[in-house]
């Protein structure tokens, strides 16, 4: 971006309030920046001064609007293009409140100018425009990447960043320092969050400094100021006290309060305040007194008034609003205890002081008295200064109710904005109060940066204040000139707009007031954001019935910005409805009176909806360009309506209907917020609201789940709810496959019980019979390391009640059995590969499960203790045998396997043996693949043994060690003596003959390890020789066939394409018509037409004489299942000629697909 045009803009025209800037060529204009009067624009050019006049005024822009072409397209639509386009003015308007300002101007890549039109009522404007000039597009023969532009985050200013303060009050005393006579803070707070002023107090010559004299009041000799009434004395305090003010005059005034209540010299508070006398006023009297720390003390130090609160607030006899008073007041009593603990102690709850403090901040008056107490009282402020700020700490959202786990140094942050943002909204009250313009743009300027900012935004919207702050929004707005703007006037549009995106701030009555109040001309606001503003405070102001009217409306697709804040503002006025008791049954009872319909089912098809338009942003397909804002806000109404249905899923339960949409919703959008890591900053909203999601996904299916409650006609919500994602893990969704099923598992595993849960010992139990097929195909799309720990997880459950691990296991082995025997048949070098890598996979998975601590002992025992399981790996190992694979994971798992040899059959034991042979054979140079062969020969029962095979295999080996003899170190030679000494002392002679090596090598081999073993272990390689002998013949083996890495394994696009692609059939011939010419053999193979009339054929035919025939198909039932006539020549049925071949081919073809056995029945009921 570069400076396009410097000028000094005048009016002219007919009208005197035109001016315009030609340039040369098109140009893409990106700001406009106005200087003021006097500014120097330019630091190399002192003398070049700019001149605006007025200060201040509204400026339309017009911009010339041509299109870009395009590369590559054609003559024809680029002309097109420019004639739809020609004299188009795409107008615009800037509101200017003086000093150096810079306009953003968004153009777009398929736009340019070169004339820009100003109107308005300026003298003189000084001003620089900035951006591109827009040159011929060639087309690009060759594609050069270029890293893409990465955003850097803006750290918020130290001096406005109070969460990282050590005095988080600092900013609000430099704000105050801007006034002429600035109040101390104390006494601004307390007059504009407690003791509001009185009208004739604002005209006193000394306001702010009006304060209730005490030591006037309490003189005996001034008669006229003396107190005779407890409501005089009442009325002695309405207005701030002076800090120094004499602890006489205080005691007098606490004796006189005392005199006037009760004669006692010990105030019974529990005598004063019972059921009797104590109503809601009374209660929330109490309550504004406790807000201020020494009163709270007080209350919590005398027991018997505790107790008598905690009576009256389970007593049957108070009233409601009563009760929920009481329970304030005791939770705000205790509160402060929790508050002050949770300031120092790392382990505080910090749950229960986070809603203290949202609690306290309710109302103006209690805010107040905290704010004076962290202020003015030692010991908080000294407990606060003893951790100090955490370099970079974040804000978390504690006044949500959707809030995560926070830290001692969170909690402590979040404390310092709230004392530090509380302040300066008392210092705006005051500063509009006294009309200190400057003032007032600079508390509304921090309040705009803090509205862009993470966690200041939070606590700003959630911020009792925002009520005050909103009515002055509203005054500061329509109280300026309409003909002239001001920076307060545009800050306070930028504040309104910003607290009408929140639903929450929406449901305000304050907000609401103020939207339907705003008039034009708008400074900030545009014509399409306050139609939208106006919709959402009318929605929120028409309550229930209009939220439950938005929610019915079917929605255009996809969602639009504005629909979206409409169904969050709905969203939360039925939740703020689900707060009263019999809440969620009045909405119910309204949606259904409203539309005739249930309000959960329609919940849930916005949410499927939501969902679906999510899934549009975030695919593998280049899309144009990602809306974040509309991204965000998809992600944050999905968040709404998830915790929306939770809150009636526990008392309606979803039908299995809605509970597979749901389902689906939320695998969609827990897959959606996963990929939104990458496109989004992670400082970004988007980012964090895609976050927020991506946290609720998990926690809202373990909610449904704990819901055991039938959901026909599938059984149970937990069996329909893993069907449903079991069936999405295989999905196709436009994303990568391979985190789809990662994702998938991470919601599965959220459904799970914990194991600490009693009821998860007969979980498996009851939810996956149904479900097998489906369990079954979900583990085989797993990777071998979380196939691992998704059994580790069944069998921990299952507690093997029902076998469930086992039973995997099993289908493991079959599939890998499976795999093997369709190996040698595939004639597709893309599809054998594959095969291959399937069989690397599953035995990485079987050398997990040996290896992994808590599935080791179990996974051994499961296939030594059962005897189909035992039978399988025999099996398996039988198949690695006769294919001749290899491959390292293979080698670990023969390894592993042959620790644990003792514990399986003979056959198995063999097998094992045979195995570690045939690794052996691979590379006889890797140490300690002999390690456990011999131990395993020692355990083989010779009627058990298979002499051939397992002769031939150390034949093999032998021969292979004795070819690397030079190579061999001490202990591999004793390993081999232990083998050839257990081979010699078999009584089966077939073992004592060798296969496989040639006398030559074994006698160098012997000879070699005579050589490297000590002498008394060399005298027995002779003696062990002579009893063995050597067979010539030559052993023909598979070639050996090396399995890829599971970890590294690669196809070539184009083969994985040809092996998803669907396989074309043959398309079926009709036969050619033949001659009906009986041939020989259709003569001999016709039966004749005598064999036929035999009374032995009876069964097969059936001849009818007179009028049999006739009188049978005059009967009713018969009558009715045919349309035909009566024959008329049946009765001369013998006197006809002999039936042709054919026709006696023909009426044997009925009866052949009878046999339920017979091949041709079987093989029709293939095909069909």
């Amino acid at each position: 971006m570069g400076l396009l045009q410097w000028c000094e803009l005048r009016p002219e025209g007919p009208s005197g309030d035109i001016a315009a800037v030609l340039f040369p060529q098109p140009v893409r204009v990106s700001s406009i920046r106005i200087f003021p009067t006097g500014a120097q624009p330019f630091s190399q050019s002192p003398t070049t001064v700019a001149e605006t006049e007025p200060e201040a005024f509204y400026l339309n822009v017009y911009f010339n609007a041509q299109a870009v072409p395009t590369p590559g397209g054609s003559q024809e639509t680029q002309s097109q293009d420019k004639r739809q386009t020609k004299n188009a003015l795409v107008p615009t308007r800037i509101a200017y409140a003086g000093g150096q300002t810079d306009f953003a101007v968004d153009m777009g890549s398929e736009y340019a100018t070169r004339l820009v039109i100003f109107q308005g009522g300026f003298q003189v404007i000084s001003m620089a425009i900035y951006g591109e000039r827009v040159t011929e597009l060639e087309e690009v023969a060759d594609y050069e990447p270029k890293p893409l532009p990465s955003s850097s985050h803006i750290s918020l200013p130290s001096a406005l960043d109070v969460t990282n303060s050590a005095k988080p009050v600092s900013l609000v005393h430099q704000i105050l320092s801007l006034l002429p006579s600035p109040p101390p803070l104390l006494l601004v707070v307390r007059l504009m969050f407690c003791l509001k002023p009185d009208s004739e107090d604002w005209d006193d010559p000394e306001f702010p400094y009006v304060y209730s004299d005490l030591d006037k009041r309490f003189n005996e000799d001034d008669v006229e100021s003396e107190v005779f009434d407890l409501e005089s004395l009442v009325k002695t305090v309405s207005k701030p006290l002076r800090d120094g003010v004499s602890a006489e005059s205080l005691n007098e005034f606490a004796e006189r309060m005392q005199d006037f209540l009760l004669s006692n010299q010990h105030l019974n508070l529990p005598e004063v305040f019972n059921e009797n006398v104590l109503d809601e006023a009374t209660v929330l009297c109490l309550l504004e007194a406790s807000s201020n720390i020494e009163i709270s003390r007080y209350f919590r130090d005398d027991e018997p008034f505790l107790l008598s609160l905690e009576a009256m607030q389970s007593s049957l006899k108070a009233e409601k609003p009563t009760q929920k008073a009481l329970k304030r007041l005791l939770a705000r009593i205790h509160g402060w205890e929790t508050f002050e603990d949770a300031l120092t102690n790392p382990n505080g709850d910090f749950a229960a002081a986070a809603a203290f403090l949202k609690d306290i901040s309710m109302e103006e008056y209690a805010l107040g008295c905290w704010l004076e107490c962290m202020i003015n009282h030692e010991d908080l402020i000294s407990k606060l200064e003893q951790t100090p700020p955490a370099p970079g700490s974040q804000l978390p959202l504690l006044f949500q109710d959707r809030q995560a786990e926070v830290s001692h140094d969170d909690f402590l942050a979040f404390v310092r904005a709230f004392l530090g943002i509380t302040p300066v909204l008392a210092a705006l009250a005051w500063a509009d109060s006294i009309g200190n313009n400057m003032c007032t743009e600079r508390v509304l300027g921090i309040l705009v940066i803090w509205q862009g900012v993470n966690g200041y935004r939070e606590v700003r919207l959630f911020h009792p204040a925002e009520g005050q702050m909103t009515r002055r929004l509203q005054w500061i707005k329509n109280d300026a000139d309409n003909q002239q703007p001001k920076k307060s006037g545009i800050l306070a549009e930028r504040l309104v707009v910003g607290l009408a995106k929140d639903p929450i701030a929406m449901l305000r009555d304050d907000l609401i007031t103020s939207v339907l109040s705003l008039k034009a001309p708008f400074s900030f606001i545009e014509e399409d954001e306050i139609l939208e503003m106006g919709k959402l405070a009318k929605v929120a102001r028409d309550g229930l019935l209009s939220a439950i009217d938005e929610l019915a409306y079917n929605s255009v697709r996809p969602f639009s910005l504005r629909r979206l804040r409409v169904l969050r503002v709905s969203v939360a006025i039925i939740t703020e409805e689900l707060n009263d008791d019999d809440g969620p049954w009045r909405v119910l009872e309204s949606f259904w009176n409203e539309h005739g319909q249930g309000l959960i089912p329609r919940l849930v098809t916005i949410l499927y909806d939501l969902s679906d338009d999510l899934n549009q942003h975030f695919t593998l397909h280049s899309i144009p360009r990602m809306h974040q804002t509309l991204a965000e806000l998809l992600f944050r109404t999905a968040d709404d309506f998830m915790h929306l249905i939770t809150h009636f899923v526990s008392d309606y339960p979803l039908v299995a209907r809605d509970l597979q949409r749901v389902t689906t919703a939320i695998s969609d959008l827990y897959s959606c917020s996963d990929a939104a890591s990458g496109p989004f900053s992670r400082t970004s909203t988007a980012y964090l609201a895609a976050q927020s999601v991506r946290e609720t996904c998990p926690g809202f299916l373990s909610k449904l789940s704990r819901q055991d409650v039938p959901s026909e006609p599938d059984g149970l919500v937990t069996q329909t709810m893993l069907r449903t994602l079991f069936d999405n893990a295989s999905r196709s969704v436009g994303r990568d496959p391979v985190q789809q099923v990662l994702l998938v598992y991470n919601l599965v595993d959220s459904i799970f019980p914990q194991d600490e849960d009693p009821a998860s010992s007969s979980w498996t139990a009851s939810v996956f019979p149904t479900i097998l097929s489906e369990l079954r195909a979900f583990c085989n799309l797993l990777d071998p390391e979380t196939q691992v720990c998704f059994i580790e997880r069944l069998v921990k459950l299952d507690n093997e009640e029902t076998g469930l691990g086992a039973w995997l296991l099993a289908e493991e082995l079959q599939r890998l059995s499976a795999v093997f025997d369709v190996l040698p048949h595939q004639q597709d070098p893309d599809c054998q590969l594959l095969l291959q890598y399937q069989l690397s996979a599953s035995f990485r998975l079987l050398h997990l499960l040996i290896t992994y601590p808590n599935l080791s002992s179990w996974t051994i025992s499961t296939l030594a203790s059962n005897s189909d399981l035992s039978q399988l790996l025999d099996s398996t190992l039988s198949h690695i045998l006769e294919a001749n694979v290899c491959s390292s994971t293979l080698v670990q798992l023969t390894r592993e396997l042959a620790k644990y040899s003792t514990e399986f059959t003979p056959d198995t034991r063999q097998n094992i043996l045979l195995l570690l042979l045939r690794n052996a054979q691979a590379d006889p140079s890797v140490t300690g693949t002999l390690d456990s062969v011999p131990r395993t020969l020692q355990t083989l029962p010779s009627t058990s043994i298979a002499p051939l095979p397992l002769r031939n295999e150390l034949g093999r080996t032998l021969s292979a060690y004795s070819d690397n003899a030079s190579t061999m170190k001490a202990n591999t030679a004793e390993l081999l003596l232990q083998t050839l000494e257990w081979l010699s002392s078999q009584e089966d002679v077939k073992l004592k003959t060798l296969v496989g090596i040639a006398p030559e090598g074994l006698d160098y081999l012997c000879t070699t390890l005579s050589a490297i073993l000590p002498p008394s272990r060399a005298e027995m390689v002779s003696s062990t020789r002579a009893k063995l002998s050597t067979d010539e013949d030559e052993l023909l083996l598979p070639p050996i066939t090396e399995l890829p890495d599971p970890d590294a394994f690669a196809l070539p696009l184009s083969a994985l394409e040809n092996l998803l692609a669907p396989k074309k059939l043959k398309e079926p011939s009709t036969p050619t018509k033949g001659t009906k010419t009986p041939d020989i053999l259709g003569v001999v193979i016709s039966p004749p037409t005598a064999l036929l009339r035999s009374p032995a054929a009876t069964g097969l035919t059936k001849t009818y004489a007179n009028n049999d025939f006739r009188q049978l198909r005059q009967m009713p039932s018969t009558r009715l299942n045919t349309s035909r006539l009566p024959s008329t020549h049946v009765d001369e049925f013998g006197q006809q000629p002999t039936a042709s071949p054919e026709m006696g081919m023909g009426l044997l073809l009925p009866a052949m697909p009878l046999d339920p056995l017979s091949g041709a029945y079987q093989g029709m009921s293939g095909m069909l």
